[in-house]
């Protein structure tokens, strides 16, 4: 590739040449190159800049003439600029002596193609200005405009600068015209001389088919235009020439149209050994212009030039990477002619290719100190050459194959696999070696098995070296296990082993495995183990179990896994033989293992998987448990006993269990296995994980519910054996649904039938025994919430069988114990525990530990154990407020209850208790008298009449009982109850149809109202699948038997769904009662408007509700005023007076009304307040009695009549006037 670079020519008088101030400008203008930051547009538009342009100024007198060469050359082989230079101070000097030489330059000049010029005067600025600028203007005189309109024909185009000197030495700015029309004038010469090199291109493309076509020609005039891009710095348009130009060789190989080109090449010496991107080695343009260039110096040129552009970019990595796919490929085509090469060629041009390719490119990276600093690039970089030395290892593989120095056997064996060879070794025999290679290691390697060693170890050693540099960790291990078997070929057995021993660990890892490699080296570690005599332990056993593994995770019908790499399995052994090895390595491993004092632990083993068949488990019928059936597939080509298998399950709590089964033998393929847990569950539940037991070896199998991939199946290759497909398990196959058992024993957890406000917080606990006879029964309550339980406290409810009953009930501090408890028996029991978390939501986990006898031979069975996870709401439905209205010995309690959440609340019964000497009287209720429902919005309201006919010295606390129901509990229960009659025995649908029913219920809350007026549950029948079909006849039964109304007060059900709430109520404390009645002393008949009306004021005092110190003596100071209404009444009197109250007396004050105006009035009232504090029998102040006043004429109206009187009108009857 030639190494072009713009070419600029200049011209001047001779006398200035010789000159100072010639040389001087000469040596200026070098410091202003490279030029810079060229713009220059392409045929599309696309404007590419170049940042530096390197530039040789030559004389025009140097230049050849151009000739008429018939031989393509590059277009900066000519000056894309010439220029002039001369320096004159005054027109008439210019016109006498320069006019003509620049004239005469300009006509040679313009004679050239596609070359631009430019002419350069040069003036002293004057002498007396002192600035750089101003010098500048102030010579600007008018030789510059004689010059520009004697030269400019194009008027265009300005080709006329102007340079003062010496101005310019210093003063940047002073160039700046002239380098701006230089490099406008190079890039527009160039542009012109692509137009028609490009023309050129086309015109010879365009006769392809005309008899007489050379390509070669056609590609040195294409690579003329390349070579131009390159110079110009445009290396993407040079590279773009190279690509289009292997595409026509592509195309003319794929036609067989190669008539230019001599033999295939690959036969002078040193072909096999020199390197790939020299294109000095060899005079390749001129065997192209010869026609006698070989296909194997074309493509190795077209090559290595398309590389170099590439360098030249500083894409390096490209190059190493398109440098490994060219050998490989290249290669592949020269094996198609191997017969013309000599023996061994193909190895050596190979390994030596490789190696000139990491030798030229470290040389580039050497010069590229901007890469070094991309660790990125590092890496990959490193990585490249470890193939490439990965690559020329290969081609030692096969020349010590051939010479019988390796074993035509895995590991050596895989490089016939990276070329797809089908070799067998040809001088291994000692066969005569005539080989012309020019290598010197690879000659000396032929001579010596020592030397080949040497050579062999130190090239995988540098392999490895670029692996580990380049993170490739898993391929520096293959590498590893090569030495080893190298050195197991050497007899050097203890080396090897403990190699083979060791990188088995390094594979294993999550991020470095590579199955069929690890079972090379298990499978060798282990050949070496048994050839060495060392007798079998744990790490023998850790190998063996290992390998059994990696042998299910590999396809034995193709023995390729990945790119490159093939099992370690002789192809000749037969199934069976293979067979007969496995199941005596499986002797073996039971063996040793019987012999291990503890259990060994492996994790997700490939050899086994457990899948649910259906992922719903069968109840067990006559006891508590329940059967899963699970397909155990063995994965190995030979029978396994197992001696124990067990799927665990965890549920919402995490607490897990399991699902057992003894001894089995599992056959090749999937073996069906009834696993069995006794512990009783209900639900759905997620796989934890899986285990399998072989000897004291436990294959565990880990699952998270938040991983992706189940571990029931974690291998994903395809298994040893064709015939035994591998199961991956869906999502719905992580799940198991265990159907409720009715008849097993069962706790429920809720809130107390009766909570009382005043009390410790509890829960109740109802154990059902179910089919169960049981001996005896503990049980143990904890919240993960923090709340505690006391155990210590608990108290039993209800038993079911009552005073017959036998069951004894034992509470302690840390569990809850019963026994002899008989079959279908219910027992309830209230546990204390602290105050419940914020939310009303209590979190609680029941275990129980259980033994039931077995009926039939009256033996005690299998310890049960039965935990879950129960969540209670323990915010109370209801509040409740109370008024109290005093009436001398009366007390009158208006209590309002309204609920507190959404729910509908059913207010069946309320009840005041308590109060010593009380009568506690209510209205009379009535057999129509329907149970009220409350909301946040409809509230009830409930009266009580408290008489009390001694006097109240002490507080007292009273008891409101409210018995309710919320309506949603009253809506199960219906629901219960009429799907249990219509489904009866049928269980599982009798579920799903109350399910549909309370959806449709949630969703919809048309039927409310109805139902509260007319106890009507009128619904439309839900849609249902097409899988739900069975259910419509009697879901619609259902739906009919709803309808009937049914009593809220007498539901034969209401004793399970009441809740009795005990609210405290403190009876009022009441110092004073003050009764003020207003008495008028007239006749309430004839009271008329503005008359004066005489009334008489009395206030009753009693201190009958009064203080726990009160005695009969005691005396208040008390103060009355009257309230007078401006628009009702005028009061006259004493309308504000003080007196002395006792207990039991009446004070009496005389005032006069005057009503304002007629129609029914209310008389006025009075405010009564203390003056004096209470005083106790220690006659100390106890501050301000309480007081109260009631009016009992607070109903009364007054009817004042309008005042009488007589007015005379006179009235015209008509008549003259």
């Amino acid at each position: 590739m030639p190494n072009s670079r713009i070419k600029i020519s200049y011209a001047a008088p001779t006398n200035f040449l010789a000159s100072d101030q010639w040389i001087q400008i000469r040596t200026a203008l070098d410091q202003h190159l490279p030029l810079k930051m060229l713009n220059w547009k392409t045929t599309d538009g696309t404007v590419r800049t170049i940042q530096e342009l390197e530039v040789d100024f030559v004389s025009l007198e140097s230049l050849k003439d151009e000739g008429s060469s018939q031989i393509p050359s590059s277009i900066l082989e000519r000056p894309l600029m010439n220029m002039y230079f001369f320096a004159c101070e005054d027109s008439e000097t210019y016109r006498l002596t320069f006019k003509k030489m620049v004239k005469d330059w300009q006509t040679s000049i313009s004679t050239k193609r596609n070359q631009e010029w430019l002419v350069v005067l040069v003036v002293r600025p004057d002498a007396r200005a002192s600035a750089g600028a101003a010098r500048i203007f102030a010579m600007r005189a008018p030789v510059l405009d004689k010059v520009k309109t004697d030269i400019n024909v194009d008027k265009k185009k300005d080709r006329c600068a102007e340079l003062a000197w010496p101005v310019a030495a210093d003063d940047v700015t002073a160039w700046t015209d002239f380098i701006s029309k230089l490099k406008d004038g190079i890039v527009s010469s160039f542009e012109s001389a692509v137009a028609a090199r490009q023309e050129e291109i086309a015109r010879s493309e365009s006769q392809q088919q005309v008899p007489g076509w050379n390509f070669c020609t056609y590609f040195i005039l294409k690579e003329s235009l390349a070579t131009s891009f390159e110079g110009m710095g445009l290396l993407e348009e040079a590279l773009q020439h190279y690509e289009e130009l292997e595409a026509s060789f592509f195309q003319a190989l794929r036609d067989k149209n190669l008539p230019w080109f001599g033999n295939v090449g690959g036969t002078s010496p040193g072909d096999d050994s020199r390197s790939l991107l020299d294109i000095f080695q060899k005079p390749y343009r001129e065997l192209i212009l010869n026609n006698t260039i070989t296909l194997f110096d074309f493509r190795i040129y077209l090559f290595a030039c398309q590389m170099i552009l590439l360098a030249k970019q500083e894409r390096l990595l490209d190059v190493i990477t398109k440098c490994h796919l060219f050998i490989v490929s290249f290669a592949r085509s020269l094996r198609e002619n191997e017969r013309s090469f000599t023996t061994f060629f193909l190895e050596s041009w190979i390994y030596s290719a490789s190696l000139n390719i990491i030798k030229q490119c470290d040389e580039a990276y050497t010069q590229f100190t901007s890469l070094h600093k991309i660790s990125s690039f590092t890496l990959q970089y490193s990585a490249k050459r470890g193939e490439l030395v990965h690559l020329s290892r290969y081609q030692l593989d096969k020349i010590g194959i051939h010479l019988g120095y390796l074993p035509n056997k895995p590991p050596f064996s895989l490089c016939w696999h990276t070329s797809g060879e089908e070799i067998t070794p040809r001088f291994a025999d000692g066969q005569p070696l005539n080989s012309k290679i020019t290598r010197d290691e690879l000659i000396a390697a032929l001579r010596s098995k020592e030397e080949f060693d040497a050579l062999y170890i130190s090239t995988t050693q540098r392999a490895i070296e670029y692996y580990a540099e380049g993170k490739r960790r898993k391929f520096a291990l293959r590498l590893h296990g090569d030495l080893a078997a190298l050195d197991r070929c050497r007899s050097n057995l203890q080396t090897a082993h403990q190699t083979f021993a060791s990188l088995p660990a390094h594979y294993s890892a999550s991020r470095h495995k590579w199955p069929p490699l690890e079972a090379f080296m298990l499978a060798r570690a282990l050949d070496s183990h048994t050839k060495l005599g060392i007798g079998k332990d744990n790490t023998w056993l850790d190998s063996a179990v290992a390998f059994l593994g990696l042998c299910c995770e590999a396809d034995d019908q193709t023995n390729v896994i990945g790119e490159d790499v093939i099992l370690p399995q002789d192809t000749t052994i037969t199934p069976s033989q293979r067979k007969e090895y496995i199941m005596s390595l499986l002797d073996d491993v039971r063996r040793v293992a019987d012999g291990s004092d503890d259990e060994i632990q492996k994790r997700d083993h490939p050899s086994f998987s457990l899948v649910p068949t259906t992922g719903i488990a069968r109840l067990a019928g006559d006891r508590d448990g329940s059967f899963l059936d699970i397909v155990v597939t063995n994965l190995l080509p030979c029978d396994v006993r197992l001696d124990r298998l067990e799927m665990e399950l965890s549920g919402e709590d995490d607490e897990p269990f399991s699902f057992v089964a003894n001894g089995s033998l599992c056959t090749p393929g999937d073996n069906y296995i009834t696993f069995f847990c006794m512990d009783t569950h209900a639900g759905t539940f997620h796989i934890s994980s899986c285990s399998v037991w072989l000897s004291k070896i436990r294959f565990d199998w880990v699952y998270n519910s938040n991983d992706g991939p189940s571990p029931i199946s974690p291998h994903v290759s395809t298994p040893l054996s064709g015939q035994y497909p591998l199961r991956l398990p869906s999502t719905q196959q992580h799940l198991v649904r265990i159907p409720p058992d009715e008849d097993a024993l069962n706790i429920k957890l809720a809130l107390p039938r009766s909570i009382q406000w005043d009390a410790d917080p509890a829960v109740m606990l109802e154990l059902h025994t179910g089919r169960n006879v049981l001996q005896d029964v503990t049980i143990n309550i904890t919240s993960p919430t923090g709340v505690k339980f006391k155990l210590g406290d608990a108290e039993l409810l209800e038993d079911s069988l009552g005073n017959s009953s036998s069951t004894s009930f034992l509470a302690e501090s840390s569990q809850v114990s019963l026994k002899n408890l008989k079959s279908q028996q219910v027992i309830s029991f209230s546990i204390p525990h602290s105050a419940p978390p914020a939310g009303g939501v209590l979190l609680a986990t029941i275990a129980a530990s259980y033994q039931a006898i077995d009926i039939v031979s009256a033996m005690p069975q299998p310890r049960r154990k039965l935990r879950a996870l129960k969540k209670i709401s323990t915010a109370v439905p209801l509040q409740v407020s109370v008024m109290d209205s005093f009436r001398g010995k009366t007390l009158i309690s208006k209590f309002t209850v309204s609920a507190t959440t959404h729910l509908q609340v059913r207010i069946l019964d309320t009840r005041l208790e308590g109060g010593n000497g009380l009568r506690i009287s209510a209205p009379l209720k009535t057999s129509r008298r329907v149970p009220m429902i409350v909301t946040p919005q409809r509230q009830a309201h409930f009266l009580y009449e408290l008489t009390s006919e001694k006097a109240r010295y002490e507080r007292e606390t009273l008891y409101l009982h409210v018995l309710y129901r919320t309506l949603r509990e009253e809506i199960e229960a219906r629901l219960e109850k009429e799907v249990s009659k219509m489904f009866k025995g049928q269980y599982e649908a009798g579920e799903r149809v109350k399910a549909k029913l309370i959806e449709y219920l949630a969703a919809d809350g048309g039927w409310v109202q109805q139902y509260i007026h007319t106890q009507e549950l009128v619904l439309q029948q839900p849609s249902l699948s097409s899988s739900e079909n069975e259910l419509c006849e009697g879901m619609i039964a259902v739906i009919e038997s709803l309808k009937s109304p049914q009593s809220a007060s007498n539901d034969s059900l209401n004793d399970k769904m009441q809740q009795r709430l005990i609210i405290p109520v403190d009876l009022p404390f009441l110092h004073i009662l003050c009764a003020v009645q207003i008495h008028l002393n007239a006749d309430l008949d004839s009271i008329y408007a503005g008359q004066p009306v005489p009334v008489r004021v009395e206030i009753a005092t009693s201190f009958h509700w009064g203080s726990i110190q009160m005695t009969k003596e005691a005396k208040y100071s008390m103060r009355y005023v009257v309230q007078e209404s401006v628009t009702d009444w005028l009061v006259s009197g004493h309308k504000r007076g003080d007196f002395v109250a006792t207990d039991n007396s009446t004070h009496s004050v005389e005032l006069t009304l005057v009503p304002l105006h007629h129609g029914e009035l209310v008389l006025p009232t009075v405010a009564i307040s203390p003056l004096s504090t209470e005083k106790g029998t220690d006659n100390q102040s106890h501050g301000p009695p309480s007081i109260e006043t009631y009016h009992v004429h607070a109903a009364q109206r007054i009817l004042v009549l309008p005042r009488g009187g007589r007015t005379t009108f006179v009235v015209g009857m008509g008549g003259d006037a």
